[in-house]
């Protein structure tokens, strides 16, 4: 590893490692002229630079590699995005071997090394790989090479709105159902009572749906449809599920509880009050829980945060169970509903609070219409 500059660099890998930093791009040249063309490119878009050994020394600070599969292997995770300045079939043969799936990919774009042409090559539209491509063609005095069918079309990229507007793909592979209705102006339908969608003006000639829509066309296909809920609900296919970030799961527990036991609990009590666990935004509890193990483990397999609120805030909160046990124990007559309802900025209580012989749970749902 080569370290020109340590003072920019400390940290940085540790960090991306940790998965604390995935937002840098990661910037491959093997040439003096691909070399030449990344420097022109971090001025305008700063990431880490990635250079073969034979270009050693490195005008600017930098990794370098002996063997490039290698170093893309160990990499291709820890950024959103990389930009290879070489040929596409270099790229093609290097990646194929990483690639999971279109909802986790990095944003993949290749450029020539004298910057004629930025190619958006994989994880166009969720990872970001067409933006990118466009910004970095429009700063370079490039051109863009696009290729998805929906860019070309102009027509709306369901999967880029679904992220845009902060909603889980539960279905990816679905997405092609509705851009392939979007490109044939066949009807899609719309399930939104949250109405994550209201500003989205691309999704205007949407049709909603209600219990009385009639899906079927004239020759008895079902019409496709998106469909945004985090509650657990039979659709008929072939429908799109967007999950919003819509629920609060408020949690009190003893102290050294588990986090299996925590998170069994959590997962029973959703799937009883058919809610999705692709909607939880983030648990939520009094701050004496801070250096609770359990909870932070499952905040943390559940890959969202865990919010601390103090026995001044909670006591504020008018919870419909209130127990005198907690208050008298830790000071507050109520936790999980309390925490619940703060960290969803008033929102509904929709399942009150639940009690197993360490847990308590209790589920909010934000109200949209006053937090937006």
């Amino acid at each position: 590893m080569n370290l020109p500059d340590p003072q920019q660099l400390s940290g940085i890998l540790p960090a991306l490692l940790a998965g604390r930093m995935p937002e840098p791009l990661a910037i491959w040249a093997i040439t003096p002229d691909g070399l030449s063309m990344a420097l022109k490119l971090m001025d305008a878009f700063p990431g880490l630079l990635h250079v073969s050994e034979s270009l050693l020394p490195c005008p600017a600070p930098c990794f370098f590699f002996a063997r490039l599969a290698d170093c893309v292997k160990d990499r291709f995770s820890l950024f959103r995005g990389h930009v290879f300045i070489m040929s596409t079939g270099i790229v093609v043969r290097l990646i194929a071997p990483c690639i999971a799936s279109k909802t986790k990919d990095p944003a993949v774009v290749v450029m020539d090394e004298k910057g004629r042409h930025v190619i958006s090559l994989l994880s166009g539209h969720i990872g970001g790989a067409n933006r990118l491509a466009t910004a970095i063609s429009e700063k370079l005095h490039a051109t863009a090479v696009i290729t998805t069918a929906t860019d070309i079309h102009q027509v709306p990229a369901i999967d880029v709105i679904a992220v845009d507007s902060g909603l889980f793909i539960e279905n990816p592979e679905a997405i092609k159902t509705i851009s392939m209705a979007f490109l044939n102006q066949t009807p899609v339908y719309l399930h939104d009572p949250y109405h994550r969608m209201d500003k989205v003006s691309e999704l205007d000639n949407m049709i909603p749906l209600t219990q009385t829509s009639s899906r079927q066309d004239a020759g008895g296909a079902t019409s496709p449809a998106v469909v945004i809920d985090d509650r657990l609900m039979r659709f008929p296919d072939p429908s799109l599920i967007l999950r919003p970030k819509s629920l609060i799961a408020g949690m009190g527990c003893n102290r050294n509880t588990s986090a299996n036991e925590i998170r069994e609990f959590l997962v029973k009590n959703m799937d009883k009050f058919a809610l999705s666990m692709n909607s939880l935004k983030c648990i939520a509890t009094i701050d004496i829980k801070s250096d609770e193990a359990g909870l932070l483990k499952v905040a943390q397999s559940l890959h969202i945060p865990i919010r601390f609120f103090t026995k001044e805030e909670l006591s504020e909160i008018d919870s419909p169970n209130p127990s005198d046990i907690v208050n008298k124990h830790i000071g507050v007559p109520s936790v999980c509903e309390a925490a619940a309802i703060l960290a969803s900025e008033n929102g509904k209580l929709i399942v009150p609070k639940q009690i197993s012989p360490n847990v308590t749970l209790a589920i909010a749902r934000i109200n949209f219409s006053l937090s937006d």
